[in-house]
């Protein structure tokens, strides 16, 4: 609402002043005495004329006045009382050419008339109109009407204008005005009828005009501020509406304090109340206020705190500065904030809070201090942790499970290669027997060669079976070892000539030292004893390119008291660290390279670790890459049990036993009709190279043996090195290889040949018999998959299809 324009001070003091007033009721009674004046005046002028020199002819002629004249005049003449001087606002019957009524007014209102006509006379005598010369005064007259209008015009806007007024006022405003209405009203009423009475009474009406004259210029500053009375009304108007408006809005904010108040209350209550912790501080973070909830969750009171920074209290070793960091620069730059963080209590227990801090606005939009609400999360933070730990503990044993059924997979698809290697080379064999059973057909010097062959592989086959069964066992808990006399020092030397054999045939020296004093005789299973050692040296040996290989057998009362200490140590390839992690775990070896290059089931140390630990002892390792591995083996005398005690595995653990493993792959390269055909066999096992390039010799076909794919690309490259071209596209009709192999397996071979152009078909020979191993196969570059053992019937027939399909493509 627009404020109300300041009041004129001159309207204000014209409006209001009672001498103001005063003034005009003055004048208006000097009128009357001028009336009353006059008529005396006139009653003595009269007195002293001659009756016989008022001459009615002496008047001017009825005709001769203004209309309105005749029309009193006639009313006169009928002796009606004339219209009053109010009814025209001048007295009209002043100017009648009646000199007196015929007739005197009625007794009872012959007080009032006596006082209106001076005694006697309703009005002054017609001759009061005329000058000296006999002529009418009509410039006074007009002059006397004009200023008359003049004063009565000026005081009825003064009434209008307080009557606006007074009805725009409030009810409880009035009274004052009513009382300055009335005193206007009379003086307006004395003013214009009064007055009007005495214009043309001589010589009154000449001293009116002067009267009326002092009148107007007496009321001219209080009449020139009227222009002005609208905008002092409209200020009323405005001051009357802004004082409602404020009177409004006076209750509307009493109202709303009073809410504002009970809702002020309430949060009040809630916050002393909350299980949250509150805190009011300062513009600068010390604190002014806190809850109940706060001091329950730290300790600390009111007392405590207040003036200090609640950082400085409540942080602690624990508490992370890079949180505290982040609030301090929200804080400095005004802005909301939520972490969580560490605190400690007063007592010094720690805990964890969420704190969620914003600034505090005064009604200026400065920040006036900050509030924080503290949530303690110690027991949802102690959840996350216990989850955050079952998580990774899941997620660990998920990997593990994973890890586990990998290795399982591996494992399984070794266990096919090291079972149908063997089988391969003995149906193989037994079927040759069986097809040349006269004895013109093969010579006694071979069938010997094709027993021994079948021998070998079948206890071969048998050691491979014998570890399953044995993992087996250990996996379920029901591995048992016994507990009887052995001669240690026999059973050691036994162990190592069954073993020199191996070691002399890949050049390699294998010593074993006996170190005294030792047990002659120890309680312990010598069928486990001697499975576990030859692990051990046939790992040493198989791994050992070069050197040597020691096995040492000693005691150590003082780090392993009552315990057989043997040292299998070799200059082999070595591990690293990760490596020998994973060295002791079901289905595992090293490397997945190392089945390939060296063969065996990873079996072995997984048993050979069980078995160590049911005979008391246990085997660890210490190895470097490049520098050889030392196998440390412990186990009990048992000197101070029962000599055939039968001990049963409660806690079974893994462990691999490692066997020499000859591996066969065999891969059939493309055909034509056998007989003439260039065949190239790629196959590392000696037994199978013979087996099956024997079968192909006997359908008709030349062929070329290579011990691995590097030598079968070097063979075929113009300048004898994988990286060359091929001489001859055409040098082999077909190429049978092995898909796992040292140096280079056949995968590596095939997709060599495909890249350099070799177009001729290309037979996978693989012990795996998975249908991912056959993809695998078939992506690398293979044309057909053959798994072993080796069908002679199916091996000459997926040769002979293979080249009759390529003729027929090219």
């Amino acid at each position: 609402m627009p404020p109300s324009p300041p009041d004129n001070p001159r309207v204000s003091r014209c409006a209001r002043d009672p001498r103001w007033i005063a003034g005009a009721v003055a004048l208006s009674f000097l009128g009357l005495i001028l009336w009353d004046r006059s008529c005396s005046l006139n009653s003595e002028r009269d007195s002293l004329l001659p009756s016989s020199s008022v001459n009615p002819s002496d008047s001017p002629p009825l005709a001769s006045c203004p209309k309105f004249i005749q029309t009193a005049h006639l009313a006169s003449t009928h002796e009606m009382c004339p219209l009053p001087a109010s009814a025209f606002g001048v007295p009209v019957s002043a100017i009648s050419p009646v000199n007196r009524l015929d007739h005197a007014p009625s007794r009872t209102g012959a007080s009032i008339v006596d006082f209106f006509t001076g005694g006697g006379y309703y009005m002054p005598r017609t001759h009061c109109l005329l000058t000296s010369e006999g002529t009418s005064d009509w410039p006074w007259i007009i002059a006397l009407l004009v200023l008359n209008a003049a004063v009565i015009v000026a005081y009825l806007r003064i009434f209008i204008f307080w009557m606006r007024s007074y009805f725009d006022e409030r009810a409880e405003d009035r009274n004052q005005q009513l009382f300055d209405l009335a005193a206007i009203f009379l003086f307006c009423a004395i003013c214009g009828y009064a007055m009007s009475m005495l214009m043309f009474v001589w010589p009154a009406y000449r001293l009116l005009a002067f009267f009326l004259l002092a009148l107007n210029i007496f009321s001219w500053r209080f009449c020139t501020n009227l222009a002005s009375f609208g905008k002092v009304f409209a200020s009323k108007r405005l001051e009357r509406q802004l004082r409602e408006a404020v009177e409004s809005r006076a209750v509307e904010l009493e109202r709303q304090v009073r809410n504002r108040t009970s809702e002020v209350n309430r949060l009040a209550e809630i916050a002393r109340r909350t299980a949250n912790g509150v805190v009011i501080t300062d513009r600068k973070g010390r604190v002014e206020w806190i809850n109940e909830g706060f001091t329950r969750i730290c300790g600390y009171t009111i007392e405590d705190l207040r003036g200090k920074k609640p950082g400085d209290v409540l942080q602690g070793p624990n508490t992370n500065p890079m949180a505290i960091q982040r609030i301090g620069d929200a804080i400095r730059q005004g802005l909301p904030v939520t972490e969580e963080v560490v605190n400690y209590s007063k007592n010094g227990r720690e805990y964890y809070i969420r704190i969620e801090i914003d600034p505090l606005r005064d009604e200026r939009g400065e920040i006036s201090g900050f509030m924080a609400i503290e949530s303690d999360i110690t027991e949802q933070h102690q959840h996350q942790e216990e989850l955050k730990r079952h998580a990774e503990e899941m997620e660990r044993l998920r990997n593990a499970a994973e890890s586990a059924n990998r290795a399982k997979t591996d494992f399984l698809a070794n266990m096919s290669h090291e079972i149908r290697t063997p089988m391969t080379a003995i149906l193989g064999y037994t079927e040759l027997l069986a097809e040349n059973s006269d004895p013109a057909g093969t010579t006694s010097a071979e069938r010997i060669e094709c027993i021994e062959t079948i021998r070998r592989n079948g206890d071969h086959l048998l050691e491979i079976i014998n570890d399953i069964l044995d993992l087996s066992k250990i996996e379920a808990g029901m591995m048992t070892v016994e507990k009887i006399p052995t001669d240690l020092a026999y059973l050691v030397k036994d162990v190592e000539s069954l073993m020199q054999f191996k070691a002399t045939r890949k050049g390699i020296n294998l010593r074993l030292n006996l170190v005294e004093p030792l047990p002659t005789i120890i309680h312990t299973d010598p069928v486990r004893l001697k499975q576990i050692l030859v692990n051990l040296l046939g790992n040493a040996i198989k791994f050992t390119e070069h050197g040597e290989v020691s096995m040492k057998v000693h005691t150590d009362a003082n780090t392993f008291p009552g315990l057989i200490v043997i040292d299998v140590v070799d200059t082999g390839i070595g591990m690293t660290p990760q490596q020998m992690s994973q060295l002791f775990g079901a289905f595992v070896q090293a490397d997945t390279s190392t089945t390939r290059k060296f063969g065996g089931t990873g079996l072995g140390l997984r048993i050979s670790k069980s078995l160590a630990q049911l005979l008391g002892g246990n085997i660890t390792i210490s190895s470097e890459p490049g520098k050889g591995s030392v196998f440390q083996l412990t186990i009990s005398t048992g000197l101070a049990e029962a000599p055939h005690e039968v001990v049963t595995e409660v806690k079974p653990e893994s462990s691999t036993k490692r066997l020499v493993k000859e591996e066969l792959a065999v891969e059939i390269v493309k055909q034509l009709p056998l007989d003439g055909l260039n065949i190239a066999l790629v196959e590392d096992g000696l037994d199978n190279q013979r087996l099956i390039a024997f079968h192909l010799r006997k359908a008709g076909a030349d062929v070329a043996v290579f011990d691995n794919g590097k030598l079968a690309l070097e063979a075929m490259t113009s300048d004898g090195t994988i990286q060359g071209s091929l001489k001859n596209v055409g040098l082999f009709d077909l190429i049978v290889t092995d898909m796992q192999m040292p140096e280079m397996d056949g995968y590596t071979l095939a997709r060599s040949l495909r890249t350099k152009g070799f177009t001729h078909p290309i037979i996978a020979l693989t012990a795996h018999a998975m249908e991912w191993d056959k993809k695998r196969c078939l992506d690398s570059g293979c044309d057909y998959y053959i798994s072993k053992p080796v069908d002679r019937a199916a091996l000459i027939d997926t040769c002979r299809n293979a080249v009759a399909a390529s003729i027929n493509t090219n």
